[in-house]
Parts: structure tokens; sequence; C-alpha cells
């Protein structure tokens, strides 16, 4: 199916003004909705930044495969990301969840769309954000995208676990700087100091070794634990998709084993070969270091044909 379609630039008015996209296939009949929620940082709602430049436009090409698929579809810029309003340092994950439910809202209102049938897509962090709306908000379907099943702690792990054994391996004076640069025992510690910073502030921001972070959003998603994640995603009473592919850096594969431990048939677990975190085919060897050159370089690719045949066989079951 490849559905011809129209595009709308809209305001959706919450807690802050949210400047967003729909795409509503040209069909008269009632529609399923698909809201897609981004991973962290400053990629607005196309899936492009400012800094670094970056014009990979993953959320866009995104929604109009899926709404070619007869979904009317939604994306928008973050509290504090492009058009919409809000201060990026600021906010907390909370935050970011009510501008979720917001949009369900604004969705379950629209009078193209079958309000049992609003599937949430999360990306990255939009995957912990995804699962914890569908606890307080119940949806149609949930769709994990590179990060299901984890609190925002594990991957933070996983990336200096990976960079640790990449720079083992790094060869000239290069590797030998960065190993006396990057210890294990050091970077543990400056992780473990950063984690109770975090989780002992009380203020929006908060300055840590010289760096303005945003304490809020670190303090509410550590209060989630994995384990609240995956009793979160076990309790769900919707279908659930979860995607991660083996040449992610951000995002372990292998986190999509503790999912599938839970025997609930309700989720169906697929892990893409030669699938990186921006969704795109990748066949080289997966790096810490070289990840934002990598991205650059692929930024005119397609998404991963088989996440393609994946998402329209998952979402074939609402077109009914």
């Amino acid at each position: 199916m490849n559905l011809k379609f129209k595009e709308e630039n809209i305001v959706i008015n919450g807690e802050v003004a949210l400047s967003g996209t729909i795409a509503i296939p040209e069909a008269n009949n009632k529609l399923p909705a698909v809201l897609i929620i981004n991973g962290s940082g400053g990629a607005d709602r196309d899936g492009n930044m400012k800094k670094p430049a970056m014009n990979s436009n993953i959320y866009k090409e995104l929604a109009h495969f899926i709404t070619g698929l007869g979904f009317m579809t939604l994306r928008y810029d973050k509290r504090g990301v492009g058009e919409s309003g809000g201060e990026p340092h600021t906010i907390g994950m909370m935050d970011l969840v009510n501008d979720i439910k917001t949009n369900i809202e604004f969705l379950k209102n629209h009078p193209r769309v079958d309000a049992e049938k609003i599937i949430l897509i999360g990306h990255s962090e939009g995957c912990i954000l995804s699962t914890i709306v569908n606890i307080i908000m119940p949806v149609g379907g949930l769709i994990l995208l590179s990060g299901a099943g984890t609190n925002i702690w594990e991957p933070m792990q996983y990336q200096n676990r990976q960079l640790l054994e990449e720079v083992k391996t790094l060869k000239g004076i290069k590797g030998v700087l960065l190993r006396l640069a990057l210890k294990e025992e050091k970077l543990n510690k400056q992780q473990e100091s950063l984690y109770a910073a975090m989780i002992n502030s009380t203020g929006d921001t908060i300055k840590f070794k010289g760096k303005k972070m945003p304490a809020k959003w670190f303090r509410e998603h550590f209060k989630y634990s994995s384990d609240d994640i995956l009793t979160a995603l076990n309790t769900a009473k919707c279908p659930i998709l979860a995607v991660t592919g083996n040449k992610d850096a951000q995002a372990n594969y292998r986190d999509l084993e503790k999912i599938k431990a839970l025997g609930n048939s309700n989720i169906q677990c697929e892990i893409i070969e030669n699938m990186d975190h921006m969704l795109k085919e990748f066949s080289g060897q997966k790096s810490v270091l070289n990840i934002m050159k990598q991205y650059k370089n692929e930024m005119s690719q397609s998404m991963h044909p088989k996440l393609k045949a994946l998402l329209e066989e998952w979402l074939n079951r609402f077109n009914n």
C-alpha cells in the first residue's frame, strides 16, 4: 500500500504550545493514528538537528511511510526544540510525558481518527516515554525502536562499556592517549558521581563539572529502574513491537532478551541485522568514537528495508 496523503502544520496547546505536522491519507473513513515520539537531544519533528548539523529526516520518512499504509501520523517538535515552546534545560522527563498525553488527546478528538486505534512509536528515549505514558493513558499499541525494556541509565552504561572496549584496540598515538585518559575506574566513578548529583538535586538545572545540566530530566528518569519499565511492558494490555538493530551503538539489542523472558504473547521482539540507531542499514564495525561521522555519512540513506517490512506487517492488524 502506498496511499497519497496531505500534510498540515499545526499547533497543539497544552502546558506549552507544541508545533507539529499531521499527515493524512486520502481516504473517507476513520483512520488509525500513529504518534511519533523522538529520542533525547535536539532533533526536531523530522529528526534533524542544528548542533551538530545533521539532516537525517528519520521521523519524517517514518511518518510518510506509515501514512502511506493508511494511518494518520503526528510528529512534533519536543518541548524546547524547533518551533515548540519551553526552555530545554529546565524540562523534566514528566514534562515530556505530559506533552505526549496532550498529543494523544488531540488525536482522540480529531474527526478523522479512530480513538481506539492510536499507536505510539517511540525511538530511543521515546521508548521509555511511550512505555510510561501507556501506564497513565493506555493506547492501542506500542512500537519501541532502538531502546526498549530499559531505563535511561542502562544505555548510558552500555555506551561507556563499548567506548572502553573500542579504545583498548585503537591503534596509533590516538589509541595511546585515549587509553591514558579513559581509565575504566575513572569513567565508572564519573558515572556514579553524575548519578548521585542528579538524584540528590532539587532544581531544574545543576552545574556538574562546570557544565550546566538538566537535573530535573535526569532525576525524573533515574527514579525509574529497568525493572519498572519491564513491569510496565508486561502489564500493558495492548500489542507491543520492540525492535533494535545489532549494529546499534547506543542501545543494546541484547536487552530484548529480558523482554522475551517475560513470556508475554502480546509482545513481539525483533533484532534487525545491520541496523543502527538511526534505523539505517550499516554493515561496518560499531563505533562510539566515530558515531557522528557514521550518521552523517548515511544521511541520504533510506530507512532499513527490513524495518519497513516489519512495520507494515505488524501495523496491518490496525487496518481491519
